[in-house]
């Protein structure tokens, strides 16, 4: 029962229709008992900074979970950023506290390797190509290099992402062998998709040529809706193994509420 005392958690993304935080995040609320809710909220890039300094503004908000395509904004914003989202510049998760501080971390990396890579062990001395270096990109490319993997490269629309990204694993990691993405995949046996190419799945493109894809590469999507997306269908019709995107929220889950405070 939502009351004047139920403490509120938003859920913020553009588009919003593929979220699937709120789904989870409320039963789990329910079974502890706990006077909470989580609510969708959509906001444009345009309206996010005022839909930011409106949620520091509401007294009754215990945090906020961010999707695309805010992390890299909500990571400014914050008055505060932990230790894992401070080396990537992005945030996925932010605490409100009780003064209005936003206090922001990042759990998307842990989520990635955990719910998705088998806590990585699945992607240890693979040649792996991450999709997207936005701030889902940013946070698998610093995990799938804490793992182990024998070589890492970036792709992205925008080739100052692909610099910047590329540069920081370089800092944290110098002995990784780190770059920008090759002009085939002769050389990768792990791909990422971390972009929302798969989001509107009659005019999305691939994020990597189908074509080229072999069955002896595993094919990872953190698209969650839907479930199975054009690249991960061209996966299977390839033979590759493939990872679902919903193991990499699945995992994230009670790390959210423990960070919520709960």
């Amino acid at each position: 029962m939502i009351s004047g005392t139920t403490k509120i958690f938003y859920m913020v993304a553009h588009p919003i229709h593929h979220v699937r935080t709120p789904e989870i995040i409320n039963p789990l609320f329910r079974k502890r008992d706990l006077n909470a809710v989580m609510v969708p909220i959509h906001l444009s890039r345009e309206d996010f900074k005022l839909g930011w300094e409106a949620m520091k503004r509401t007294r009754n908000l215990g945090g906020v979970v961010v999707s695309v395509p805010f992390k890299e904004r909500a990571f400014d914003l914050a008055d505060e950023v932990e230790a894992s989202a401070g080396e990537l510049g992005a945030a996925n998760v932010v605490r409100r506290e009780e003064d209005g501080r936003m206090i922001a971390t990042n759990l998307d990396g842990r989520g990635f390797l955990d719910g998705v890579l088998n806590g990585g062990t699945d992607a240890r001395g693979r040649d792996a190509l991450v999709v997207g270096a936005g701030g889902a990109g940013k946070a698998i490319a610093f995990a799938l290099a804490k793992c182990g993997v024998r070589s890492l490269r970036v792709d992205d629309v925008e080739a100052a992402r692909v610099e910047d990204l590329v540069g920081r694993v370089q800092t944290a990691y110098p002995a990784l062998n780190v770059g920008k993405a090759p002009a085939d995949l002769s050389s990768i046996n792990l791909v990422v998709n971390a972009t929302p190419c798969g989001l509107n799945p009659d005019s999305d493109p691939l994020p990597v040529d189908g074509s080229k894809l072999r069955s002896d590469i595993l094919v990872a999507d953190i698209i969650m809706k839907p479930r199975e997306t054009p690249l991960l269908k061209a996966a299977i019709a390839t033979g590759c193994d493939i990872r679902y995107g919903a193991g990499m929220l699945d995992a994230q889950i009670d790390l959210m509420v423990a960070y919520f405070g709960y």
